[in-house]
């Protein structure tokens, strides 16, 4: 017995397949949301908020931010938290910036420059080697151990400086990274966008990145299937713990001081451009790609605000509305896959 097609059901080629695909895709539908803010603002300033200056601005500005969203959106694919990444940003710069000092300050040349990236980033890496452990060997859930070091970090960071920004950045790696461009675009944007490309790739074509999926869909099944679960959870946290540190060193090119006051809510930025950009908070899936758009969400909105004349404490207001209903609505739809399935 044969199975035949319905009249008029003509088949679908692979073409329109791929094409229905992106146009349903949660990076598509958070771009789609992007523009639709960015029109608002440019309707409502087009003399301020849609030229050239401001739109580069914003890019540079949400750089930052998201180096911590390519790491947050990997945690989070795997079912898992880290809240510490904007304190580990901060004491990144702290530490990269006494690194800095004793190798010439501001006078410094590129070792100095090359000394402390690598300060930086070993920061980072070795937050995230301590969230790694905590989490996988003692077992302590995700949300307490990433609390608890970005408690910590922000602690130690404070007392580091004594409360008062380091501002000993050498002059060379302000012209050259912070302010430089190549090909005529700001070197922080290009940083941004390479951390971006090559996340995606690692998350959605890798052999890595399939196991991060596989384990925040389901670790148990994805240990019985010969996943080092442990092994692959500590290597996302060092992932985090990087983009962190590299986040904190681009900042301190950027501003050329350690801002310690500038980042207290990079977390609750980043979560919410991962969140928005299509990852789970119940992990299983994730967009490196779609959380590059979503970071810029709040940025849009934060920069339409203050050119309404808005009191920035509004924002807060905002970003917490919008993370919770985007809590929501990702829960909804994980019920319903349930009931479906």
């Amino acid at each position: 017995m044969s199975l035949s097609r319905p009249s008029g059901a003509a088949p679908s080629s692979p073409l329109k397949l791929a094409a229905r695909r992106l146009l349903t895709s949660q990076a598509t539908l958070t771009a789609g949301t992007l523009l639709m803010v960015m029109a608002i603002f440019a309707a409502l300033f087009p003399g301020k908020f849609a030229t050239l200056y401001n739109l580069q601005t914003l890019l540079v500005d949400y750089s930052g931010i998201v180096l911590l969203g390519v790491g947050m959106t990997f945690i989070m694919t795997s079912a898992r938290f880290d809240l510490s990444v904007g304190a580990v940003l901060v004491f990144s710069c702290v530490l990269g910036t006494k690194a800095m000092t004793l190798a010439g300050g501001s006078d410094g040349g590129w070792g100095a420059v090359l000394l402390g990236l690598a300060v930086c980033l070993g920061t980072g890496l070795l937050a995230g080697l301590l969230n790694g452990f905590l989490i996988v060997k003692a077992r302590v859930p995700s949300i307490i151990v990433t609390l608890g070091t970005l408690s910590i970090a922000q602690g130690a960071a404070y007392v580091i400086t004594g409360g008062v920004d380091l501002y000993a950045v050498p002059k060379v790696m302000l012209d050259t990274l912070g302010q430089g461009r190549i090909l005529g675009l700001p070197v922080p944007i290009l940083v941004a966008a390479a951390a971006v490309l090559i996340g995606a790739f690692v998350l959605s074509q890798t052999r890595f990145g399939q196991y991060t999926c596989a384990i925040g869909s389901n670790a148990e099944a994805a240990r019985r299937a010969g996943i080092n679960v442990d092994r692959v959870a500590i290597s996302l946290y060092l992932i985090s713990g990087a983009g962190a540190g590299l986040a904190g060193f681009m900042s301190l090119a950027r501003y050329g001081s350690t801002t310690l006051a500038a980042h207290q809510n990079d977390n609750l930025t980043a979560l919410l451009g991962v969140v928005l950009g299509g990852t789970s908070l119940f992990g299983g899936t994730g967009t490196v790609i779609g959380t590059a758009i979503g970071v810029f969400i709040p940025g849009v909105l934060s920069n339409g605000l203050v050119m309404m004349q808005v009191l920035p404490y509004w924002q807060y207001i905002i970003v917490g509305i919008v993370l919770i209903a985007v809590v929501y609505i990702d829960l909804v739809k994980r019920r319903g896959r349930t009931e479906g399935g």
